[in-house]
């Protein structure tokens, strides 16, 4: 499992993703999201992004992990780790030394 950044072509494909699993495709940008690639068959198992909330004057950037959803048939097999890792590692890169989520599943962390 390799983790790549999504391609124009990934569109439709990430667009149904989101709608298969009642995701919010608020402000949605292909652009903006991570893919994370089977490497033995090349399929697609799962996505996320990060969104960035500037600060007011007072008050620095914060980045939040969202969009994040892994294709059942995928489950249980790391796909989702692998996304978080790749978005973790890119904020850090960036310069942000925490990220949050918001879940309304308890165990979507451990």
């Amino acid at each position: 499992m390799y983790v790549r950044d999504a391609k124009n072509r990934d569109e439709a494909w990430l667009l149904d993703a989101i709608e298969r699993l009642g995701l919010d495709d608020v402000a949605f940008r292909s652009r903006d999201y991570v893919i994370a690639v089977d490497q033995d068959s090349g399929d697609r198992a799962g996505f996320g992004r990060l969104r960035l909330h500037r600060g007011d004057d007072d008050e620095a950037d914060r980045i939040e992990l969202t969009g994040i959803g892994v294709l059942p048939e995928w489950r249980g097999r790391g796909v989702g780790a692998h996304v978080v890792e790749r978005l973790v590692d890119t904020a850090d890169a960036e310069g942000f030394e925490t990220v949050y989520v918001l879940t309304d599943q308890p165990e979507y962390l451990t």
